[in-house]
């Protein structure tokens, strides 16, 4: 293999005991991309001293974004298809040089390499660390790292024909139980982040720990290497512990400030009955919202009328009136939203009391949920409306519509994940984007609603859709976050089918941007 077709990628952070060996092991290729993520130390100072004497090193910088992005911003610099990637603290052996000098490759073909991992310089064939193949050598044409923020890997297409080398590199994994714990904490960290989309416990934590420390110590004859051996397999262990008590902390954190976005679209009465429900709440939102596609002056004066008595910032936001675009109203309202979690209601939605610490008791990052609703029948939505009092929805009878938190609590904790998958393609059934809610920066990350919805039907679905497909959740809860829903007739559903193929577009390419 002709090794001036060939970049080198490496991302480097406070490397500067190991990056001199690593580069000087690298000096039979054409070209090395150097990305360095804000060292403190003599890493960049040791880079320029390299690239003084060997100009085929290019220096870039970046913050962190990730593992799995700055592999990738490392190859968008790259001029060559193939691409070796090494790390900072490994270093490229001869006889892995020679190897490769001998291949003829294919654009579907992967090399992964034999990684010799040390500790305090030995090399350690147990607890997990041997055989150790990492897949480094590729065509960037044919594939690319994944977007993750820790433990990032290739993404390997179904024609990927994987080649594994007897050789590679040495790899200096750890230099003392200091820079053991120092990566653990951060690894842990990052992959807790990473997966907010699992589910944690405490029981879960301990498992896990007690369960790798055995594999690596006893199974994977850690033993055989004395005190070496006891403390990789009991900071391992930490590791698996702390990155699932970390993702467990992580899932009760609760948002600190909270936005009520309400749509609305000509129907003072109705909106008047939602915000006097509003302010019966046991917990009153830190802002409310309108969400206006286009009202007239009546409704603007109704909202006029409230801000004046309003229990917390009650804000307009109008779009002009040019047919029902739901998904644009609601992102302008929410573009408007200086709190951390969105709760959407239609402006034909009266709340229970405890309709906003319900939501908040079950939030949790990387989830969308949907709370539950009780139709009104005609006369009952009569007479609420022509008595003015929202209080009346409380009034309707049925063993479906009493709050029974003990019941809710347990759907929450068992029920499944509205999720189910078959043949690449996932099904979503009976969303209801009239009562729902979700971190603002978990639809920042989707793009928001997708605006190129005109006219109703499918918008949820297809928000909910992507929620997924960027690993998120999707539950429903029942018996709490509970709102009473004012009759209407239905809604137009001339545009229904026109929508449903933009959801069905969403699903098939498995789509997480509208954009």
């Amino acid at each position: 293999m002709d090794f001036s077709k060939i970049s080198v990628i490496i991302i480097v952070k406070n490397a500067e005991s190991t990056l001199k060996e690593c580069l000087n092991s690298l000096l039979c290729f054409d070209e090395i991309i150097l990305v360095d993520n804000q060292s403190s130390d003599n890493t960049l100072k040791i880079a320029y001293e390299f690239k003084e004497k060997f100009s085929a090193l290019h220096i870039k910088q970046s913050e962190f974004i990730g593992f799995g992005p700055l592999k990738n911003l490392a190859l968008s610099y790259t001029t060559n298809d193939w691409v070796l990637s090494i790390d900072a603290d490994e270093v490229l052996e001869k006889e892995c040089i020679e190897e490769l000098r001998k291949l003829e490759l294919k654009e579907q073909n992967i090399l992964a390499l034999s990684r010799k991992n040390l500790y305090k310089g030995e090399w350690i064939k147990a607890c997990g660390w041997w055989p150790d193949y990492v897949l480094r050598v590729f065509n960037k044409n044919f594939t690319k790292f994944n977007d993750n923020l820790v433990h990032e890997s290739l993404i390997l297409p179904p024609k990927a024909l994987k080649i594994y080398l007897k050789n590679g590199f040495k790899h200096y994994a750890f230099n003392n139980i200091s820079h053991l714990l120092d990566k653990m904490q951060r690894y842990s960290s990052l992959w807790a982040e990473q997966n907010m989309h699992k589910q944690s416990s405490v029981f879960l934590a301990s498992l896990k720990g007690i369960w790798t420390f055995c594999r690596n110590y006893f199974f994977k004859k850690g033993f055989l290497y004395g005190y070496k051996g006891f403390i990789i397999s009991v900071c391992n262990a930490l590791g698996a512990f702390f990155k699932y008590m970390k993702l467990y902390e992580f899932s009760k954190e609760k948002p600190k400030t909270c936005a009520l976005i309400i749509t609305t679209y000509n129907e003072p009465k109705r909106l008047a009955l939602v915000l006097d429900s509003v302010k019966n709440l046991s917990l009153i939102p830190d802002e409310v919202i309108i969400a206006d596609d286009g009202s007239k002056e009546d409704t603007k004066n109704l909202i006029k009328g409230y801000q004046k008595k309003f229990p917390c910032p009650l804000k307009h936001s109008w779009q002009e009136d040019k047919g029902y675009r739901l998904s644009k109203n609601r992102n302008e309202a929410i573009k408007k939203a200086k709190s951390e979690y969105i709760i959407i209601i239609d402006g034909d939605m009266i709340l229970e009391k405890d309709f906003i610490k319900d939501h908040l008791k079950f939030s949790q990052k990387n989830l969308f949920l949907q709370g539950s609703r009780t139709i009104l029948n005609e006369n009952e939505s009569k007479k609420i409306l022509e008595k003015k009092d929202f209080s009346l929805a409380f009034d309707k009878k049925g063993f479906k519509n009493k709050k029974n938190n003990l019941l809710a609590y347990f759907i929450y904790k068992f029920s499944k994940i509205n999720k189910k998958i078959f043949k690449k393609k996932i099904i979503i059934k009976g969303i209801r984007g009239c009562n729902m809610s979700f971190y603002k920066s978990d639809w920042q990350a989707i793009g928001g609603f997708n605006e190129n919805f005109v006219g109703w039907g499918r918008e949820d679905s297809e928000f909910v859709a992507r929620f997924l497909f960027n690993n998120g959740k999707f539950k429903r809860v029942k018996f709490s976050a509970l709102a009473y829903h004012i009759y209407h007739k239905e809604n137009t559903k001339n545009m229904l089918e026109i929508n449903h193929q933009i959801y069905l577009d969403t699903i098939k390419n498995k789509k997480t941007d509208w954009r």
